[in-house]
């Protein structure tokens, strides 16, 4: 039976893309591509590519856009830290 998880997961940006952070080491698939401070899904992400951004940076937060399956208007989806 799956479980619910309410945990974010961890990324990694490089080279305008963004990779999932799994086990400690930054995964070699990049699931999302930088263009314009927007967030678009790769041919790797689980769901395909798609052409329109589904995340938007601001700042240090990332926002879901009116594309994301759970758009959330009233705030951010998760924020930018350096680990260094």
């Amino acid at each position: 039976m799956g479980e619910v998880h309410t945990a974010r997961p961890i990324m990694a940006i490089h080279n305008d893309h963004v990779y999932e952070v799994k086990n400690g080491r930054v995964d070699t698939k990049a699931l999302y591509q930088i263009r314009n401070n927007k967030l678009f899904t790769t041919a790797l992400h689980p769901q395909g590519e798609n052409p329109h951004a589904v995340f938007e940076i601001r700042g240090d937060k990332i926002h879901t856009t009116i594309n994301h399956p759970n758009h959330y208007a009233d705030g951010h989806s998760f924020e930018i830290k350096s680990l260094m």
